[in-house]
């Protein structure tokens, strides 16, 4: 007779397991959101910051660091390369620190993982 609470208690935790690795991805999914959008708007900013500058030098004028605009667009571009890198910070952070290719499928697994999630091909 099989013992039906063991098999629920194992159940469970491969739900919750299957739970926490949709968590992860998420959060994994989330923050490389933040580094696109973060790297989109200091590209956006150096854009503008060229559009400023760009009619002076090309009529031969030399820019003064003080040029209207251009103070501002170099404190705010600061700014978003220092959101940028903590953002990719954040996401080195959270991804796994080691993974290996499954030896069934080929797909990234953790290195503590007992399966692959891919293919369920069992990795110890």
């Amino acid at each position: 007779m099989p013992d039906w609470k063991s098999l629920k208690d194992k159940a469970m935790a491969a739900v919750n397991s299957a739970a926490q690795e949709v968590d992860h991805q998420l959060t994994l999914t989330n923050l490389r959101s933040q580094v696109t959008q973060a790297q989109a708007e200091l590209d956006k900013a150096y854009q503008q910051l060229g559009q400023t500058v760009y009619p002076s030098l090309s009529q031969g004028q030399s820019l003064d660091p003080q040029f209207v605009g251009v103070a501002p667009a170099v404190a705010h571009i600061d700014i978003l390369r220092q959101r940028l890198q903590s953002a990719q910070q954040a996401l080195r952070d959270a991804e796994p620190v080691s993974r290996t290719p499954c030896p069934s499928c080929g797909a990234l697994v953790d290195a503590g993982d007992k399966f692959c999630g891919q293919c369920g091909h069992a990795m110890r």
